[in-house]
């Protein structure tokens, strides 16, 4: 599928990143140590409009079908991001234009198979 990234970056409009992003999704750091591992705070962001979530809707659409064939590292973004589209805030578009920023920085993924020594 090539140039399938660019020309859904150039859908949605999306510059390129002033970094490169390398991880799609953030992560919470471990306490070690620790007995309990606390979770994120609930998020109290101020919700989208119309045209906010249908965009969020489009991303997630266009980058699903993607991530299925052939980039399966965004997978966990995805996911995560799908799950709020439908009430999105402030905090769900930062996500979306990290996980834009990580496909920018990262545009032709390929899958390779190797064939094992295995019997």
């Amino acid at each position: 599928m090539p140039n399938y990234v660019s020309e859904a970056l150039h859908k949605f409009q999306h510059p390129a990143p002033y970094r490169p992003e390398h991880a799609p999704h953030d992560w919470t750091k471990p306490a070690y140590g620790q007995r309990q591992q606390f979770v994120t705070p609930h998020d109290d962001s101020d919700l989208l409009d119309q045209d906010g979530i249908n965009r969020v809707q489009q991303v997630v659409g266009m980058f699903l079908y993607y991530a299925r064939a052939i980039n399966s590292t965004a997978m966990v973004a995805i996911n995560s991001i799908s799950g709020e589209q439908a009430k999105a805030t402030e905090n769900t578009a930062k996500k979306v234009t990290r996980l834009l920023n990580y496909f920018a920085t990262n545009p032709d993924a390929t899958l390779r198979y190797k064939k094992s020594g295995m019997v």
